[in-house]
Order: C-alpha cells, then structure tokens, then sequence
C-alpha cells in the first residue's frame, strides 16, 4: 500500500467517526491528522490529491434499502447486546483495508436489515424462512451475502450453504471469495493436506474455527465440490463450529449432500421424510433465477433442481432460505401451491420435497450506489420518479457488419460454417482494447486487470475458432506495434482521437459523481505507453473443455485474477460461462452479439455492469441495435418494476401482493420463459399510474409519414381548440389544449399508430383506456399538443457534443397543422438521437421526449405544480381522476437518413393511479427473435461444458 493510499485508508476511518456534515474543513483537518500519523521517513504524499480524491469518495450517494415482509417480527435490535460480532467485526477489517472508500457503513446497515428478516438461530421449535434479495448485475451481491453469513454465524447458525450456480468455475471463485472473506483459511490447503493457511480475514484475530467441506481445488475427476468420502475424512461435527457448503447447483451434488445430511446422528424420521434437527441453517441461492426455479407448467411435474433443493431444505427443521439475484422475474411467477405429501427418492431413500422457492415472507430490494454503471446509464432510462433527466454514458457502438463472417443466429445448417476471418468492428473492438491497457497505465493503473468479453456464441467449436482467429490478430498488433508499423499507429490514433477524447468529454458532462481520475491525455502520452500495453494482453479460450485435443486454440487455462499480482490483461473468448456470474476483472471492452430467448437471460449477460472508477470513459459495448433496444425495454420494465416495489413498501404491502403487481405489469410481457407462469399465458394488464411513452420511434418513411397522417386525422375529428385553451409564447403557439375530450378520437390516434416499441402495444392501450372510461374510473381525458416556441435550437449532429460546448445556433423547424381553412403553425421539439449509431429507429431515453412542465397542464390550476415533485403531482392526478395525452412533433434534423420534411411524431401517456381498476388481458407471446436461437444451444454436447 503506497503512502497515499494508506493516509486515504486512515481518512476514511476518521471521517467514519464524525456525525455531522463533512465540510471542506472537516476534509482538510483529517488529512492533516492523517499526515501526522501516516509519517514513513523520507517519503510524501500529495495532499491536494488526497484531499480530491476524499471529496470524490464522500460525494458518491450511498444505495438505499427497501423491504417487503409479509408479518415477520423484528429480532436484531433486541438481540444484539447478547451476540459478539467477531467473525462481522473481522471481514470489516478486510474490507476496509483492501478498498478504504468502500461503503461499509452501508453494508453493515444492509446486513442488519437482511439478518432481521431472517429467523433468530437461537429461536426453539421448527421453523422455515423463505426470502428474496434484488440487487444488481455485477452490483457487489456477493459482498453483500459474505457480510450477511458472516453475521448469521456471529448469531447462531451452524450450517451455511451456499449455492453458487451452474457453472464450475463460478462456484470455485465464489469458494476463493468465501475463504478470504469468511472462513479465514484456503480451503484447498486444509481439504487436501490439513494446513492452516490464512488468508483474507484469516490475518485478523477471531475465537470461532469455521470449517469448509468444500475447497477451490481443481484437477481433472477432483473440481473441489461437495463429496461424501471428503466430508467423512474430516469428520466435522455438525451443530458444534460453524460449517460452510460452497456447491454448485448439480443433480449429482445436491443428492449428495441430501444422502450425507439424512445420515447424521442428528436426523431421524418424521412423518416419512428425514428431519434434521436443531441445527440452524442459512442456505444462500447465488443467481436464484437461473436453474433454480420449477421451469415447468404442471406443478406437480417438478424439474431436477428445483426438486432437489426444495428436498434438501426440507431436511432442516430450522432453516433459512435466500435467494440473490438482479432478475427476479421468474422468482416471482413460482407458485405458492404445493402437495406436502409429495415425495421423491434420492439414492434410494424417499423425502418429502417440501414447499416451493416463493420468497413468501420477505423480499428486499437494493439500491446501488451512484458510482454503479448499470443499465440505467448505459441504455438511457431514468427514473420516472426523478425531476430530472441524465443522458446515458456515450459508451455503446453499434455493429451491423458481423454477418458474415459470424451469423445471426447459429442453427443445424450453418453451425459448421466456422469463421475465416474477423469482421472489421471486432478488429475495431481489439484496437480500443489496447488503447485502454495503453491510457490506464498512464492514469497510474499499470498493475491493475484489464478484460475484454467476446460473445458470439456457445458452441465450442466456434468459441474456439474465435479465439484462435482473435489471438491470430491481436499478435498481428503486438508485432506492428513493436515495430512501430505507422499504418497501424495511425489507427490507433484515429480512434483515440476521434472516439476515446470526444467520449471522455462526454462522460466527464454526464456522470453524476466525481471521479477524479478520469482526465484528458495527449496521444503522445499513450503512445509511450502502447509496446508495453500491448506486451502484457493474452487471449483466453473459454468453454470449459480440459482437454486440447480437437481443439485450434489452446490457452484454455481458467482466468484467475489472483496470480497475476501486477495485473492481467486479457481477451476472454466465451460464452455462458462469461454470460452470468462470473466477474471480469476490470472490464472495458465487451463485443456481444449472441442473442437471448428470454429478458432475464439477456439482462444476465451485462457483464459490462459493475463499478469502472478511474476508467467508465474508456469503456465500450459493441452490440447490435437490435440487443441494444431489446436491454432499453427491460431496463425500463426493471427499473418501473423497482420503483413499484419502492411504492409497495410505503403501504405495507407483502411479497405476494409484488407477485401480482408484477405479473399485471405492461412492461414484463416477455421478460423471463414462458415455462416458468405457471397459470397461463393468459397475463392482465395495468397502466394505474403509468406513464407509457414512445422512445423507439420507426425511422422509415412510410412510418413517419403514418404518424404525422394519424395526427392530422385526429385534428380533423376534434378540430382546433377555442382560443382559451391556445397557450402562446413569444407570439407562437405553445400548446393546443383539449380538455375533456372525445374518447374515441384518442384512442383512435393511438391505434393508427405505427411503432414496434415492446412496451407499447396499441390495442392494450387504447382498450385499457376505453375500460376505465365506461366504469368511470378515469373521470376525463385530455390531449395536449406541445409545439416549440425557440426561436432558435441546438442540433446535436453527431450525438457527442458535451452539454458545456452546446450553442443554439440553427432555426427552429415548424410544420403546419390544418383545419377548416385555419392554420396553425407549430415549432418541432428537439430531441436528438443520443448516441450515433446506424439504426432503423429514432432512439431517445425514457422521459426525454416528456417534459416536467408538461405533465400537469390537464391538472387543477389552484397549485404551484413548479414546486412540486413528480409524486406528488401524481397523487394530484390520481385525486382529480385524469388521463392526459401529450403529443410531440420531433424535429427530424440529427437523426442520420432522415429527411423527410415533416416532424417524427411522439406521444406520451399519463394514467391516474387506480385502486379499483379494469385489467386487461394479454396472451403473452415470446418476442420474435428469441424463439429463433438456435435449440441447439441448450444440453447438446458441442456446447460448452459446465
């Protein structure tokens, strides 16, 4: 740790100690008491850089927490003057030392609230807990569940498990975070020889021995997973020291570790089924949504792994059941009607399979900190609740030339049609990947990782060509680069150039917290810096075959950040096994044009998600405009699911009434297998309290066209309005109002209209719409047409124009409305197409193409609606019992291969919430394009191994 990290790591403790505002002055007075007691003889620090990069850390906003419970009484609080935090105490430390500015506050505040949901261990009888934790991809969940076990031990429970999805390599990284995090020992060392070697939080001093029966060791035939004949050998009493399970979700294993349990000397038979007894057990479900849920619609035809674990809960007659994940979808459609008598047999032995995974008693929503880049930042959806609107990080380029020599989608007939070559967009992936190795060594980063994901495809053998042709083409750089070839070097300082300073300046206007280390270089300073970038990058085959044999390229070796002391550089060539759980090291470069049946899978496979500190700018996502709008639509059905979640726990709401909530959702129609609703394909639809917007407008002529011809439609059925309801400004048109209008005109409008939006569906709408309006559930409709009065405006050309550099400087575009010989002339709305990128649609982020101001016009005039937040004027809304329509004509100018004359044409929708309301149903179908990946891509051999 060099002197500047450690006086930051003393700051941090200080200031962790102080209870009121953390002024400059308090800053500056705790760096000097942390120079005074961080003194090395004849070393420095700077404190000015200090003192930057402690105003950075305290600025990042802290995650937020947020539960429903269905009756499940406080115990913590009570408790915790009868429980020693040790092992809690012990993992605070590592963290802390290991990353200083990390919000251990926060997680000892998370931790708190999950371990309060959960059963106190020391509580008598039977007792079964089942629970769900919602965070984000890539977001730090594992730390979260780390400091949670690590706790639940301090208080009581003996068994923990751990089930750390599908894949070896994941389960063996989550054990190596496990041993250092909790258990304090390598596991393998102890497992295979019975030496103590610490690591992690084993350098801290604690009273209580945890004993792993499961390691990170990996041979072929040996991958350090549960086994019977291990466990036996060491013969660790259960219910004594606190033992730990790290296993993957496994048919073989799960029976095992069932079949080892059933014969401890504390299990006897109860009612049929083995009980073990008066051993509390947390068991902790890593990914709960994959694998894990019943993936089939007859409840009483259960699927292997879910069977299983349900069967090995069932075991325990005190028990604690969480599960984690970022994609809940799926985890909310389990049903809560099971047989208790159902039974299955396991190595002979017959056992009750218990309850299904519902999380029926508690369901906790995390927040991520604002330094977290997820989808929200990257695919351009905000918060509907937020004042305000962020543009997303200028980081996605889209590719359209990969097929061929890739395919869009693989199938019987083409999946031995291997690549002969790369396309260009992948070698352009492969230059900014060496640019960022280059620009990170300048920032200082020299011995930290760098990763690139390349995502094409599962089968091996085509993972395998790609590597092969990817490290063919990477060493073709390296020598160029060494040889300072200037064609090359002139690419390279192209892109630097023309991409990677323009996206800094970008990036440096957007984010919404402070990083300092994120500064503007000269392309002389990278140059230095290319031949010893260049010289540490290796590319990785990873398909999880152990064997070369067959095989074009052979760096199969498993990617593990720990060797590499001064950083790993890597190109990681792969598929499902780079698509969940697994973290890439300082990820930068994500080339990914592999396609997803369901949302839940695709949102899974952001690996791109996660914290970039000192470097977000430098990131790239190269994907297709399809995967980009298809991440846009579930990051606006997820974040609305959240924000319905947040709503929820104000009222007191429980898990199952979230059930219902999201199974009504109209953005969530196609999010997760259709195997996993149990009840139907038969879904009801809700808009109480929604705000559907058009953000994926159709570019082509005949759409626009279609759209402005609706509109013109609608004004020659309901006319101009009278003149008190023409606002005006500046001499021009501001709004055309239209209070109380005609129902069937609105809804006319919205079924004449063109758009391949997923979450805008014209026919729900406008039925929804006629619903409430006959049950009078929505009192009046009104249609405000919203015209431009600038004089002049901005137009954003080419999508990257830093907010602090934009001028008006063009005229404003108008259009003309007409009726009965009347003219209205009106100015377009300009909302630029965000990011640049060769699209078949007109592309902006949720709420851009609606304005605050525009929200109420429809609402009461007695109210200062200016002052007010979001949610309250939608409890005004909902008091007053409106709807409001709000159209936008957009102006076409920056939108690259439009030029039509006429303006885009956008609407967005206001509902009041409704208590009481008429659904509407829906048969959910599976998008198109999903169904089209290739079948066999799921349990075929020529897949990658897991």
């Amino acid at each position: 740790m060099s002197l500047l990290q450690s006086a930051r790591a003393i700051a941090h403790t200080l200031l962790s100690h102080y209870q009121g505002q953390i002024t400059d002055k308090v800053l500056l007075s705790v760096i000097e008491k942390a120079s005074a007691i961080n003194i090395v003889e004849g070393q420095t620090f700077d404190k000015q850089e200090l003192f930057e990069i402690l105003r950075a850390d305290i600025g990042i906003g802290k995650g937020e927490i947020t539960i429903l419970s269905d009756k499940v009484e406080p115990w913590l609080n009570d408790e915790k003057v009868n429980i020693n935090f040790e092992l809690w105490n012990r993992y605070k430390l590592y963290i802390f030392k290991n990353d200083p500015s990390f919000p251990v506050n926060d997680l000892d505040d998370f931790t708190d609230k999950i371990l309060d949901k959960c059963v106190n261990p020391k509580n008598p009888g039977i007792w079964d807990r089942r629970g769900m934790v919602v965070g984000h991809v890539q977001s730090g969940k594992t730390s979260n569940y780390i400091g949670l076990i690590n706790k639940a031990t301090d208080a009581g429970y003996k068994v923990i498990i751990v089930i750390a999805g599908t894949i070896s390599s994941l389960r063996r990284q989550t054990q190596e975070r496990i041993d250092s995090g909790y258990i304090g020992r390598n596991s393998s060392a102890f497992i295979q020889t019975g030496q103590n070697r610490l690591v992690g939080v084993g350098t801290y001093k604690s009273g209580t021995d945890i004993y792993s029966l499961t390691s990170s060791y990996y041979k072929s035939g040996d991958e350090g997973d549960f086994s019977q004949s291990v466990a036996n050998r060491l013969n660790i009493p259960i219910g004594k020291n606190p033992v730990v399970f790290v296993i993957k979700k496994n048919k073989s294993i799960l029976e095992n570790l069932i079949d080892w349990f059933s014969k401890n000397e504390n299990t006897r038979e109860v009612d049929g089924t083995p009980k073990l007894f008066d051993v509390p057990a947390l068991i902790i479900d890593d990914e709960a949504d994959a694998a894990s849920v019943n993936a089939s619609r007859d409840i009483n035809d259960i699927k292997t792994i879910n069977r299983l674990i349900r069967t090995l809960l069932n075991i325990f007659n005190r028990n604690t059941f969480i599960g984690y994940t970022a994609t809940p979808y799926a985890n909310l459609f389990i049903s809560q009607v099971y047989d208790e008598e159902q039974t299955t047999i396991v190595k002979g032995r017959t056992y009750k399979i218990g309850e299904d995974l519902f999380p029926r008693d508690f369901i906790i929503n995390i927040k991520a900190p604002t330094n977290y880049i997820g989808a929200a930042k990257i695919f351009g959806y905000e918060n509907i609740n937020s004042e305000f609107t962020n543009e997303p990080l200028d980081i996605f380029r889209g590719i359209s030339d990969y097929d061929p020599p890739f395919f869009s989608t693989i199938n019987r007939t083409n999946k031995d049609v291997l690549p002969e070559n790369l396309p260009p967009s992948l070698e352009s992936a492969i230059k900014s990947f060496i640019l960022v190795c280059a620009v990170r060594r300048v920032r200082g980063h020299k011995n930290k990782h760098n990763s690139m994901l390349i995502h094409v495809a599962r089968l091996v053998r085509w993972i395998d060509r790609v590597a092969y042709l990817v490290n063919k083409k990477t060493r073709e750089y390296k020598n160029a680069i060494e040889s300072e070839d200037i064609t090359l070097l002139g690419e390279l300082k192209a892109i630097y150039e023309e991409d990677f300073l323009p996206t800094t300046k970008n990036v440096l206007d957007n984010l919404d917290y402070t990083d300092i280390r994120i500064k503007e270089h000269t392309w002389d300073e990278i140059k230095k810096e290319l031949k010893k970038a260049v010289s540490k990058i290796e590319v990785r085959s990873v398909h999880g075959t152990r064997s070369t044999a067959n095989l074009e390229y052979h760096n199969i070796e498993e990617i593990d950040y720990n060797r590499y002391e001064n950083g790993l550089s890597v190109i990681a060539v792969g598929g499902t096994r780079l698509s969940r759980g697994i973290t890439l090291e300082g990820l930068s470069i994500s080339y990914f044009i592999r396609t997803s049946r369901m949302y839940d899978s695709l949102m899974q496979m952001g690996r791109w998600f996660g914290y970039r500190t000192g470097y977000v700018d430098l990131c790239r996502l190269y994907t297709t405009n399809q995967i980009f709008e298809w991440f846009n639509h579930i990051t606006m059905a997820t974040e609305e699911m959240r924000n319905d979640f947040d709503e929820m726990t104000i009222t007191h709401q429980r898990p199952k009434d979230f059930l219902l909530k999201v199974r009504n959702h109209h953005g969530l129609l196609t999010i997760t297998s259709l195997n996993k609703l149990y009840f139907s394909r038969e879904i009801e639809i809700s808009f109480s309290g929604k705000n559907p917007q058009t953000t994926c407008l159709l570019k082509t002529k005949s759409a626009i066209q279609n759209n402005f011809n609706a509109l013109k439609t609608l004004i020659a059925t309901i006319g101009f309005p009278t003149k008190e309801n023409r606002v005006e400004n500046k001499g021009r048109t501001r709004y055309l109002f239209y209070p109380n209008t005609n129902i069937d005109a609105l809804c006319s409008f919205i079924d004449a209209y063109e758009i391949e939006q997923p979450s805008i569906r014209n026919a729900t709408l406008s039925e929804y719409i006629r619903k409430q309006s006959r049950e009078n559930k929505i009192k009046e409709w009104s249609i405000c047409i919203i015209s431009n009065t600038d004089e002049r405006v901005f137009i954003d050309y080419n999508g990257k124009t830093p907010r602090n550099e934009r001028k008006t400087n063009e005229t404003l575009s108008t259009y003309e409305l007409t009726h009965n010989d009347e003219v209205i002339t009106m100015g377009c709305i300009v909302r630029n197409q965000q990011i640049e990128r060769k699209s078949e649609f007109y592309w902006i982020s949720k709420q851009q193409i609606d304005q605050t101001s525009d929200r109420y016009f429809d609402l009461s005039k007695d109210k200062d609606y200016s002052k007010m937040t979001y949610a309250e004027i939608k409890a005004q809304r909902q008091a007053e019992k409106k709807g409001l329509l709000l159209i936008y004509g957009l102006d076409e100018r920056g939108t690259p291969s439009v030029n039509n004359g006429i303006p885009i044409v956008g609407y967005s929708l206001h509902f009041p919430r409704i208590d009481d309301e008429i659904k509407v149903s829906y048969t959910a179908t599976i998008n198109k394009g999903f169904d089209e990946e290739v079948m066999i891509d799921d349990d075929n051999p020529e897949t990658e191994n897991e």
